[in-house]
Protein backbone atom coordinates (compact mmCIF):
# COMPACT_ATOMS: atom_id res chain seq x y z
CA UNK A 1 0.00 0.00 0.00
CA UNK A 2 2.83 2.35 0.59
CA UNK A 3 3.80 1.98 -3.04
CA UNK A 4 0.31 2.98 -4.16
CA UNK A 5 0.31 6.08 -1.98
CA UNK A 6 3.75 7.09 -3.26
CA UNK A 7 2.68 6.68 -6.88
CA UNK A 8 -0.52 8.60 -6.27
CA UNK A 9 1.40 11.42 -4.53
CA UNK A 10 3.94 11.52 -7.39
CA UNK A 11 1.08 11.70 -9.90
CA UNK A 12 -0.49 14.64 -8.04
CA UNK A 13 2.87 16.48 -8.00
CA UNK A 14 3.36 15.89 -11.74
CA UNK A 15 -0.17 17.14 -12.51
CA UNK A 16 0.31 20.24 -10.30
CA UNK A 17 3.66 21.13 -11.89
CA UNK A 18 2.23 20.56 -15.36
CA UNK A 19 -0.78 22.75 -14.59
CA UNK A 20 1.51 25.51 -13.29
CA UNK A 21 3.74 25.43 -16.34
CA UNK A 22 0.80 25.17 -18.72
CA UNK A 23 -1.02 28.02 -17.00
CA UNK A 24 2.05 30.24 -17.18
CA UNK A 25 2.55 29.51 -20.87
CA UNK A 26 -1.15 30.03 -21.58
CA UNK A 27 -1.19 33.43 -19.87
CA UNK A 28 1.97 34.50 -21.70
CA UNK A 29 0.44 33.60 -25.06
CA UNK A 30 -2.99 35.11 -24.42
CA UNK A 31 -1.97 38.42 -22.86
CA UNK A 32 -0.38 41.11 -25.04
CA UNK A 33 3.33 41.54 -24.42
CA UNK A 34 3.16 45.20 -23.47
CA UNK A 35 0.73 44.43 -20.66
CA UNK A 36 3.25 42.15 -18.99
CA UNK A 37 6.01 44.81 -18.96
CA UNK A 38 6.02 47.20 -16.01
CA UNK A 39 5.02 50.77 -16.82
CA UNK A 40 7.95 53.16 -16.88
CA UNK A 41 9.92 55.51 -19.07
CA UNK A 42 10.71 54.32 -22.55
CA UNK A 43 14.24 53.13 -23.21
CA UNK A 44 16.31 55.78 -24.98
CA UNK A 45 17.35 55.12 -28.55
CA UNK A 46 20.99 54.27 -28.96
CA UNK A 47 22.61 56.83 -31.21
CA UNK A 48 25.44 55.45 -33.32
CA UNK A 49 28.79 57.16 -32.67
CA UNK A 50 29.83 59.95 -35.00
CA UNK A 51 32.81 59.23 -37.24
CA UNK A 52 36.04 60.98 -36.33
CA UNK A 53 37.95 62.85 -39.03
CA UNK A 54 41.61 63.88 -38.87
CA UNK A 55 43.35 66.92 -40.32
CA UNK A 56 47.06 66.38 -40.66
CA UNK A 57 50.04 68.71 -40.72
CA UNK A 58 53.39 67.04 -41.35
CA UNK A 59 56.91 68.04 -42.25
CA UNK A 60 57.22 71.13 -40.12
CA UNK A 61 60.98 71.61 -39.71
CA UNK A 62 62.38 74.42 -37.59
CA UNK A 63 65.87 75.26 -36.33
CA UNK A 64 65.96 75.72 -32.57
CA UNK A 65 68.63 76.15 -29.89
CA UNK A 66 69.53 73.11 -27.83
CA UNK A 67 69.33 75.15 -24.62
CA UNK A 68 68.26 78.65 -23.69
CA UNK A 69 70.86 81.22 -24.79
CA UNK A 70 72.51 78.85 -27.31
CA UNK A 71 72.55 79.58 -31.04
CA UNK A 72 70.03 77.74 -33.21
CA UNK A 73 72.09 74.66 -33.93
CA UNK A 74 69.44 71.95 -33.59
CA UNK A 75 66.47 71.06 -35.73
CA UNK A 76 63.01 69.85 -34.77
CA UNK A 77 60.85 67.89 -37.17
CA UNK A 78 57.22 68.04 -36.11
CA UNK A 79 53.91 66.53 -37.20
CA UNK A 80 50.48 66.91 -35.65
CA UNK A 81 46.93 65.70 -36.33
CA UNK A 82 43.70 67.33 -35.21
CA UNK A 83 40.50 65.35 -34.55
CA UNK A 84 37.01 66.59 -35.44
CA UNK A 85 33.51 65.22 -35.91
CA UNK A 86 32.78 67.75 -38.66
CA UNK A 87 34.00 66.78 -42.15
CA UNK A 88 33.65 70.42 -43.29
CA UNK A 89 36.41 71.39 -40.86
CA UNK A 90 38.86 69.41 -43.00
CA UNK A 91 38.11 71.58 -46.03
CA UNK A 92 38.56 74.77 -44.02
CA UNK A 93 41.76 73.37 -42.50
CA UNK A 94 43.21 72.60 -45.94
CA UNK A 95 42.39 76.09 -47.20
CA UNK A 96 43.89 77.79 -44.14
CA UNK A 97 46.82 75.41 -43.58
CA UNK A 98 49.51 77.97 -44.53
CA UNK A 99 48.33 80.28 -41.73
CA UNK A 100 48.12 77.43 -39.21
CA UNK A 101 51.55 76.15 -40.22
CA UNK A 102 53.09 79.61 -39.88
CA UNK A 103 51.70 80.01 -36.37
CA UNK A 104 52.94 76.55 -35.37
CA UNK A 105 56.41 77.35 -36.75
CA UNK A 106 56.45 80.53 -34.65
CA UNK A 107 55.43 78.49 -31.63
CA UNK A 108 58.19 75.92 -32.20
CA UNK A 109 60.83 78.63 -32.66
CA UNK A 110 60.22 79.66 -29.05
CA UNK A 111 61.14 76.18 -27.77
CA UNK A 112 64.52 74.61 -27.12
CA UNK A 113 65.64 71.05 -27.69
CA UNK A 114 65.93 70.59 -23.94
CA UNK A 115 62.38 71.85 -23.33
CA UNK A 116 60.95 69.48 -25.95
CA UNK A 117 62.34 66.53 -23.98
CA UNK A 118 59.97 67.39 -21.11
CA UNK A 119 56.55 65.61 -21.32
CA UNK A 120 54.81 68.65 -19.80
CA UNK A 121 56.17 70.85 -22.59
CA UNK A 122 54.86 68.39 -25.19
CA UNK A 123 51.40 68.45 -23.57
CA UNK A 124 51.44 72.26 -23.64
CA UNK A 125 52.62 72.14 -27.26
CA UNK A 126 49.66 69.96 -28.27
CA UNK A 127 47.22 72.27 -26.49
CA UNK A 128 48.78 75.34 -28.10
CA UNK A 129 48.65 73.77 -31.57
CA UNK A 130 44.99 72.82 -31.04
CA UNK A 131 44.23 76.39 -29.95
CA UNK A 132 46.05 77.74 -33.03
CA UNK A 133 44.09 75.53 -35.44
CA UNK A 134 40.73 76.38 -33.83
CA UNK A 135 41.49 80.11 -33.59
CA UNK A 136 42.54 80.31 -37.25
CA UNK A 137 39.34 78.54 -38.36
CA UNK A 138 37.17 80.68 -36.07
CA UNK A 139 38.82 83.93 -37.16
CA UNK A 140 39.23 83.35 -40.90
CA UNK A 141 36.37 81.03 -41.78
CA UNK A 142 33.82 82.33 -39.25
CA UNK A 143 33.46 78.71 -38.25
CA UNK A 144 30.15 77.78 -36.64
CA UNK A 145 30.04 76.18 -34.16
CA UNK A 146 33.39 77.54 -33.00
CA UNK A 147 36.42 75.34 -32.32
CA UNK A 148 35.65 72.34 -34.52
CA UNK A 149 38.78 70.42 -33.50
CA UNK A 150 38.36 68.52 -30.25
CA UNK A 151 41.83 67.01 -29.81
CA UNK A 152 45.38 67.20 -31.12
CA UNK A 153 47.94 64.43 -31.39
CA UNK A 154 51.68 64.71 -32.00
CA UNK A 155 52.48 62.23 -34.76
CA UNK A 156 56.14 63.13 -35.20
CA UNK A 157 58.62 64.91 -32.94
CA UNK A 158 62.31 64.53 -33.69
CA UNK A 159 64.93 66.84 -32.22
CA UNK A 160 68.26 66.55 -33.99
CA UNK A 161 71.57 68.18 -33.06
Amino acid sequence: MALGKTLMLAGIVVVAVGAGVGGTLGVMLLLPHHAAAPAGPAKPMVVPPKPIYFAEMNDVVVSIPQDSGDPSSSFVQFGVQFATYDPNALTSFDELQPIIKSDIISLLMNETGKQLQDPATRADLVKSCLDIANNVLNRNANYTPPSPFTAGYITNLVVQD
